[in-house]
């Protein structure tokens, strides 16, 4: 069975829309989950759950703390195979010197 309704678009934030959350609930304390989910709705044209402010309001402290070299993932997801990961990287980086280019392929 799904878990989410039927018809209710899913939307996520990037981690740059995250600590932009934060920032703005830095500057209005007096913000409440239901404002910023309005606020979140008028800035980045798109409807998030109550969870999703108060679960990027929890962890504020990892989109502070850490620069991020691409702020618009959307999930942090660790490879299942990591060994494997490496080893198909390098030969892709070889495959790419030798053929000279990406575009090659």
């Amino acid at each position: 069975m799904a878990s989410r309704l039927k018809g209710v678009k899913k939307s996520t934030l990037t981690d740059n829309m995250r600590k932009t959350l934060c920032e703005y609930k830095i500057e209005h304390p007096s913000s409440s989950q239901k404002d910023l989910q309005q606020w979140v709705q008028q800035i980045f044209d798109l409807s998030v759950s109550q969870s999703t402010i108060s679960n990027t309001l929890k962890r504020s402290s990892e989109y502070f703390s850490k620069e991020k070299k691409n702020s618009n993932v959307k999930r942090h997801k660790s490879a299942k195979y990591p060994e494997l990961e490496k080893v198909l990287y390098e030969w892709f980086l070889q495959y790419q010197e030798k053929k000279g280019s990406r575009q090659d392929m």
